[in-house]
């Protein structure tokens, strides 16, 4: 999915992009800077175009002399756009620019798994290429992908750097959920906080990322994204809207819990194989009940709903299942069902199979 995401145009972000522009021209570009917001709304892609700009753009290399040899001031950049063809982006794109560095989870050679988290380890290789000179003759940029997921360790090697800054690097952290990072590592950056997309444009990203769905579909994916195309794209590639349908077929059953649908959704999603739509399951179930308690909440209270239906029926089933019991114990059930997918170690059937027979029970 990243690499997708990164293909996909930078789109919705122009005002982050130009306080990085700004910061430049004005020669005050902060060594480090956090860029926030939910998955898969682009701060990977908007860190990859603020490289991209930066070693196309090396440092001394935006003034000449004047007439008589003095130094002319330096000319505005108006965009991050750079020449898709210039060598430092032939490089980047190849994954061979030796003055950028990507850190993020490795995978664990014993287990042949994705590590839980960012270690000390993967960090120091950020130590060492900010402790050699620039193999391009300009900026050493690095991006941790993501900051939110280095354990203690990790983190405090990264603080470390942050306090002593070589010269011309520019160290770049995404953080899905910034109140994990050190308050000292977030106070050392400047802040970009990326906002979900509007629908419009997560539409048209999808379309142009899969021109085979119905106007229709794209609308639905969109919603279900909610805001993130990131999101989108894994929700298409896994099938997550008839997903997302038979979840809703098994929750129209309820308080009266249809069994043999149960178990049949629960046989579809234990396969290892299929891991990534287990996941799917109880994020998207759990989203129902967020969009559903947001839904009945301002009906509740005479507003208009913020709740854009992704199917029709739907906003009816929330009304019939939020007044059931009140919203309160819906939030109890949201907590407790996202401790429940949260237990990996556990059978995957049965744990769906509790879910649901937990909503079954609390309904009744």
């Amino acid at each position: 999915m990243t690499e997708n995401i990164q293909e996909l145009a930078l789109r919705g972000h122009e005002n982050a992009e130009q306080l990085f522009l700004e910061a430049y021209n004005s020669n005050r570009l902060h060594h480090a800077w956090l860029i926030t917001g939910p998955r898969g709304i682009g701060k990977a892609s908007l860190a990859h175009k603020m490289a991209r700009f930066l070693l196309n753009n090396p440092p001394g290399n935006d003034t000449a002399p004047g007439l008589f040899g003095e130094p002319l001031e330096k000319t505005p950049a108006i965009s991050l756009d750079t020449d898709p063809a210039s060598q430092a982006n032939m490089l980047m794109t190849a994954g061979s620019h030796g003055d950028l560095v990507i850190i993020e989870r490795q995978i664990n050679e014993k287990t042949g798994k994705m590590k839980a988290e960012i270690v000390v380890d993967d960090v120091r290789k950020l130590q060492n290429f900010f402790a050699r000179t620039s193999l391009e003759g300009g900026w050493r940029i690095a991006i941790i992908d993501s900051a939110d997921e280095m354990n203690r360790n990790a983190a405090n090697a990264v603080l470390k750097v942050l306090e002593e800054p070589p010269e011309n690097v520019l160290l770049v952290l995404l953080a899905h959920a910034p109140g994990k990072l050190l308050p000292t590592i977030i106070s050392r950056c400047r802040q970009l906080r990326l906002n979900p997309l509007g629908l419009d444009i997560v539409c048209d990203i999808l379309t142009k990322h899969y021109p085979d769905l119905s106007p229709d579909e794209i609308e639905g994916y969109a919603v279900l994204s909610d805001g993130s195309p990131g999101y989108g794209i894994s929700l298409v590639d896994n099938q997550g809207l008839d997903l997302y349908i038979q979840i809703l077929e098994i929750l129209s059953s309820l308080p009266h819990l249809d069994v043999p649908l149960a178990h049949k959704m629960a046989d579809s999603l234990s396969n290892k194989k299929v891991e990534q739509k287990y996941v799917l399951f109880g994020e998207l179930l759990t989203a129902f009940i967020n969009r559903m308690i947001r839904h009945v909440a301002a009906l509740e209270n005479d507003q208009e709903s913020p709740v854009k239906a992704v199917l029709s029926g739907e906003l009816a089933l929330m009304e019939q299942l939020g007044q059931r019991i009140p919203l309160d114990q819906w939030v109890d059930l949201w907590e407790k069902i996202t401790r429940k997918m949260g237990r990996i170690n556990l059978d995957r059937k049965q744990v769906i199979l509790n879910i649901l027979t937990l909503l079954s029970q609390k309904l009744t």
